[in-house]
């Protein structure tokens, strides 16, 4: 890197970022660019991503489209690019996509934001927050839930509310299904269901920061998720409902033993909960009798994130060496974990060559299927699974022994056969995920399936997990049109 007059990476390719660390989580409202000080350095187009720890980068989105920021024209005018809405983050990277064809990447930069603070609390699974709200002297026409959550899985429960209206108590469940919010309501009786009242976004499990606001006046209701807002009707029981007691994490903490959705607990973290203008977090926090702390429950949130990899456009591909199996690994040749998350219905995961034949592992018709081939015909196929196209996260296995081979999806039994082939493997076996290389540096590369396109993370070949940012550092592996380090497909 060369430092004078800004910051200007030794090499100019595709593969250069910058990060900044702005030391604490901060509203950022701008960024500007100008070119490198006194040179023919700068860059025309860039990315901008955003994150809390320095890992799981969330692609800045313009006017609800993902797309290049406008850069510079020459070394001296500052460009001043105004989010249409702050972003609050820690780290910015900056990721250059076109520059001056007659000079170098380059670049000065400026931030512009101010320090943000917020409550926030950590539930693991097994903890809860009760409130239990001072009646008033009549039920209110109006409330006002506001948070932002996070979450490690994909269902859960956020926020849990019991009052009293028209004809006894009602209950308000706000649920994480499948990566999707639900809202329940149910009359307290327990002998009647839970409907479910709205359903909305998706990919919520994606462990960012979500906003929800939940604004009831009389028995209308706008759920707003992310800033888009949908209009609920409620039942008329509901246009005078007085709340007195609010769960956080989960329902187990009323006595209920369901049914919403399996009475799953929340497994990620809140921000900024605040019922009306009573911050209910700042509350537990200062050990209030209204609130009751139920299991392990903490007031910080340092959520791990796995790294993920986004394959874009038809170009992505992935490729590695395969490593010598572990001592005590058992017989198996290759064995290939990962998990996926799609909308496509088709696409190759992997392929590879061995002695006698090749391999190809791919999403048809939402099913992993497997492929073996010499070049003259078929020798085996193979299928497991169903419904792998839905935006959620699944998992595949494939191994391959001296005479059989298996696949497995979501760790079920998957599909198992023997091999009458030989099965020999060389110390330059590649294997290619998700497409292939140009045909110069990898000819025996084939695809007749289409490129996935899709995430990938948890990785691992021959029980060894694959270290993703070593290979966005290209120490190891080789790789073209992926974003590292997220999970870059969009909400349906």
């Amino acid at each position: 890197m060369k430092g004078a007059g800004g910051w200007s990476p030794l090499v100019s390719d595709s593969y250069q970022w910058l990060d900044v660390d702005l030391g604490r989580r901060t509203s950022i409202a701008a960024v500007a660019t100008q070119g490198r000080y006194g040179s023919s350095d700068w860059l025309t187009a860039y990315l901008l991503m955003f994150s809390d720890s320095g890992h799981n980068w969330r692609q800045h989105r313009q006017e609800d489209s993902l797309g290049a920021l406008p850069g510079n024209s020459n070394a001296d005018s500052v460009v001043q690019y105004k989010l249409e809405k702050p972003v609050i983050a820690r780290f910015l990277r900056l990721v250059p996509l076109d520059w001056n064809p007659t000079g170098r990447i380059g670049l000065r930069l400026e931030v512009y934001g101010c320090p943000y603070s917020s409550d926030v609390v950590h539930f693991d699974g097994t903890g809860a927050l009760v409130f239990r709200l001072a009646a008033r002297p009549s039920a209110a026409a109006a409330e006002t839930f506001t948070l932002k959550f996070k979450s490690q899985k994909n269902s859960g429960t956020v926020l849990h509310a019991e009052g009293h209206g028209d004809h006894g108590d009602h209950r308000l469940s706000l649920e994480l299904d499948q990566g999707r919010l639900q809202l329940y309501h149910q009359q307290a009786v327990t002998s009647l269901p839970w409907v479910l009242l709205a359903s909305v976004g998706s990919l919520l499990d994606d462990q960012h920061w979500h906003y929800v606001k939940l604004e009831r006046v009389k028995n209308h209701l706008n759920l707003t998720v992310d800033y888009t807002t949908h209009l609920v009707h409620l039942p008329n029981q509901l246009s005078h409902w007085d709340v007195h007691q609010v769960s956080v994490g989960s329902t187990l903490a009323f006595g209920l033993q369901g049914p919403v959705l399996s009475s799953k607990n929340l497994s990620g973290c809140l921000e900024n909960l605040l019922y009306n203008s009573l911050n209910l977090i700042e509350l537990a926090k200062k050990t209030n009798p209204q609130v009751s702390v139920i299991g392990n429950v903490t007031f910080s949130c340092s959520e791990p994130a796995s790294v993920a990899v986004t394959f874009g456009d038809p170009l992505s591909f992935l490729s590695l060496p395969l490593p010598r199996a572990l001592p005590g690994a058992g017989s198996g040749l290759v064995a290939v974990e990962m998990q996926i998350r799609t909308w496509d219905r088709k696409g190759l995961l992997v392929t590879f060559d061995l002695s006698e034949f090749g391999v190809w592992l791919y999403v048809s018709g939402g099913r992993i299927k497997l492929l073996l081939r010499t070049s003259q015909r078929p020798l085996l196929e193979l299928s497991a699974g169903s419904g792998l196209s839905d935006g959620q996260w699944h998992s595949v296995s494939l191994s391959l022994g001296l005479d059989s081979v298996q696949v497995s999806v979501d760790q079920s039994e998957g599909s198992t056969a023997h091999i009458t082939a030989a099965v020999t493997l060389s110390d330059r076996t590649q294997l290619h995920f998700g497409g292939c290389p140009s045909e110069q540096s990898a000819p025996q590369c084939s695809n007749p399936f289409g490129a996935f396109q899709g995430c990938m993370r948890l990785l691992s070949l021959n029980a060894q997990t694959v270290d993703l940012i070593q290979l966005q550092q290209r120490i190891m592996g080789n790789y073209s049109h992926l974003q590292i380090d997220m999970c870059g497909i969009i909400d349906r």
